[in-house]
């Protein structure tokens, strides 16, 4: 028997599953363990192997391919543990980083944080302005070389940071995504004097338009590299010693998995990989399901992420902020608030007003429930004081709960609120919930889709207990739960495609070029297919897919735009500008495309796919609707809708069989999350042993 193992490490819990190649699916979770993520990860697995009836060693040598998704990228550049960093740049723009965008000081924050203008700061900088040099070379708009590169002032430079002690160079000179000489020879002088440096290199990362977006990404790779490869390092020897026989694929934001020595080289590619997973595992469900347009939603223990899923296609972006920086980086679009089980609730001094979140407890010390040492008040707590959540089954009874902690935790709230407890646990319920249907909205109906038109995925520990909250608040009428809901982004990394993602800034204004644009895409085919190789992907496994970011002459938005595969011609450059009007008009408005104002086309761009091992899913065949004989109990839930605590069943998940349906008011338990169906919401179970609710708007 083959399997394909997949971790997903988040800042509260490791998720593993695993799918062997006869379509049985196991799972199981373990505390994160930070700093060393890696021996949370390993755990997990360990406790799969156990659900298997196997041994931790039996198990990784029968597996074929180990996916993982980190966390270790975004939390080196969230806490500034990251290399010491130099930067190399054109001589005369040393400036540029540090002056950046106008918006940075904004960027990526909630309206809550825009609201202290006094706090409205750039992100403080990863490289101080003494270790960026300038160095002599100057290559213009057009890739022709205006100043040849100067080698000793070169020389002069890295000696200058190598006496500050940097462990880490950014190279990013002007325009070198369109004359790369100057870089190539800039690393080549750098590696033959200095090879213990981590080096990150503009063109190889980021070959686009932008000069400030280019230096930043190329200077947070140079940051994050090293690190991250000792962590990916330590992920491969653990594994392999445990009877893995290869190297392990890593998830990128991209949504596709690079192989962990590919993965080293860019750090970058990290940031945002397990909501990635998760986006990624709704694709692949959705085409099983028959569901075009998702939504995705991920309730973690310290964050809430929202995805769409539009037409059958995961929605993508080009850039990214992480802590204030905007970075060139195609990623899985997915917004992120501070909401999850282990988000704290406290009391606003100046006004007394409950608030939840956005700080949180974390894995340690955690909710104060878990007994570590926390004593505030976190969603998880509300939820094991409202009934919602069995502190004697918490991960299947591995975790048990301290309930008379979490009464405590509340109880100190409640006082100050003069409220009874139970009141006071459901506003922070109906508080994290707001804010969990606000993100909905957000995602939704500012970018023009009507959430009526979507089914709600509700996955990651957490979610399934809130989405019949938040779901019909946004407009969501239709929720489904996954049966891996807790592991959703590990199942999401183990149906992911190796991916590679190559681009070319060629700015260019309509009326374009066939043949230029045929020779783009010829060279950025090779390139996608050299990657694709190099990851171990035959050619047969591998297919490719075009864009093109154009925009309308005077604007800076810009839209990607699908190009056909083939030869160039006319008229499927007639087509790209229909489907760009099209997306344009879906965007912005009926009648704001304009072709008279020009449109330029900017960046050229491929993803290039290698198949690896598609999951196989077994459907179950329709049993009875009665699910009665999978309730193991009843115990009293507190419902707002029914005016407090009521007496209802409790249903054991590993028990519903297919076709069984479930009358709301009611609680599912699985070992590794719960589903709180509220009073007049209808639950059936599908051939796939999800969750399927049908949810009237609120």
């Amino acid at each position: 028997m083959r399997y394909v193992v997949a971790v997903d490490s988040g800042g509260t819990f490791s998720d593993c599953i695993a799918i062997s190649s006869d379509g049985f699916v196991a799972r199981a979770k373990a505390p994160s363990t930070p700093p060393d993520y890696s021996v949370g990860a390993l755990e997990s697995v360990r406790r799969v192997a156990d659900e298997l009836g196997m041994s931790l060693r039996d198990l990784l040598a029968s597996t074929v391919l180990f996916g993982h998704g980190t966390t270790v990228a975004t939390n080196t550049l969230l806490t500034r543990t990251g290399s010491k960093t130099g930067l190399l740049t054109t001589l005369g723009h040393e400036d540029a980083l540090i002056i950046g965008r106008t918006f940075q000081k904004v960027a990526g924050l909630s309206e809550a944080e825009l609201t202290d203008v006094a706090g409205l700061n750039k992100a403080v900088p990863l490289v101080p302005r003494w270790r960026i040099h300038g160095i002599a070379e100057r290559i213009n708009a057009r890739g022709e070389v205006r100043l040849p590169l100067d080698p000793d002032s070169v020389r002069r430079a890295m000696a200058a940071l190598v006496a500050e002690g940097v462990e880490a160079v950014g190279v990013c000179l002007l325009w070198s995504f369109l004359n790369p000489a100057h870089e190539h020879a800039v690393r080549q002088l750098i590696e033959a004097e200095y090879p213990e440096l981590d080096i990150s290199v503009s063109h190889e990362l980021v070959p686009v338009i932008r000069e400030y977006e280019r230096a930043a990404s190329t200077v947070v790779n140079a940051y994050l590299t090293r690190r991250t490869a000792r962590y990916l390092d330590a992920l491969r020897e653990r594994v392999n010693l445990n009877g893995f026989h290869s190297t392990p694929v890593i998830m990128q934001s991209s949504g596709g998995v690079l192989s962990a020595d590919q993965a080293k080289n860019r750090a970058i590619g990290l940031m945002t990989s397990g909501p990635a997973g998760g986006v990624i595992g709704a694709q692949v469900l959705g085409r099983v399901l028959g569901h075009a347009n998702i939504i995705t939603t991920d309730v973690g223990g310290t964050s809430f992420d929202v995805g769409l899923v539009v037409d059958g296609q995961a929605q993508f972006s080009n850039t990214a902020t992480f802590d204030k920086y905007q970075l060139i980086l195609p990623v899985i679009d997915v917004a992120t608030i501070g909401a999850g089980g282990g988000s704290i609730a406290w009391i606003e001094p100046d006004t007394g007003i409950l608030r939840v979140g956005p700080q949180s407890a974390g894995a340690r010390p955690g909710p104060a429930c878990y007994g570590q040492g926390g004593t505030e008040a976190t969603v998880t707590d509300a939820n094991v004081v409202l009934g919602r959540i069995n502190p004697d089954y918490f991960l299947g009874g591995r975790q048990p709960l301290d309930a008379d902690r979490a009464y405590e935790a509340v109880g100190r709230l409640s006082r100050t609120l003069n409220l009874p407890v139970p009141e006071a646990a459901m506003g922070i319920i109906d508080i994290a919930d707001a804010h969990m249907a606000d993100l909905v909205r957000k995602v939704t109906i500012e970018r023009g889709y009507d959430p009526r038109r979507f089914v709600l995925y509700a996955f990651g520990g957490a979610g399934p207990m809130h989405a019949c909250a938040y779901g019909p608040a946004a407009g969501c009428g239709r929720i489904l739960v996954p049966v891996l809901a807790s592991a959703f982004s590990a199942f999401g990394i183990a149906g992911s495609d190796v991916m590679v993602v190559e681009e070319l800034s060629d700015p260019m204004l309509l009326p374009f070029d066939a043949h230029r644009w045929s020779a783009n895409y010829d060279q950025l085919d090779a390139r996608a297919l050299a990657s694709l190789a190099a990851n171990g992907i035959e050619r047969e496994q591998t297919y490719l897919q075009r864009y093109v970011r154009l925009r309308y002459r005077g604007q800076v938005h810009e839209i990607d735009a699908p190009v056909p595969h083939g030869a160039i011609t006319p008229e499927r450059l007639e087509e790209v500008l229909a489907n760009f009007e099209h997306l344009y008009e879906s965007k912005y408005g009926r009648g704001t495309a304009y072709r008279r104002a020009g449109i330029q086309a900017i960046t050229f761009r491929v993803h290039g796919f290698g198949r690896l091992y598609p999951p196989v899913l077994t459907a179950h065949p329709l049993e009875e609707a009665d699910a009665g004989e999978a309730v193991k109990t009843e115990r009293k839930v507190y419902f707002r809708e029914a005016g407090g605590f009521i007496t209802v069943p409790i249903y054991d998940a590993d028990r519903l069989r297919s076709g069984n349906r479930v009358q709301g008011p009611a609680v599912v338990e699985a070992v590794d999350t719960t589903v709180v169906i509220h009073p007049g919401q209808r639950a059936e179970v599908d051939p796939y042993l999800n969750i399927a609710i049908a949810a009237a708007e609120v």
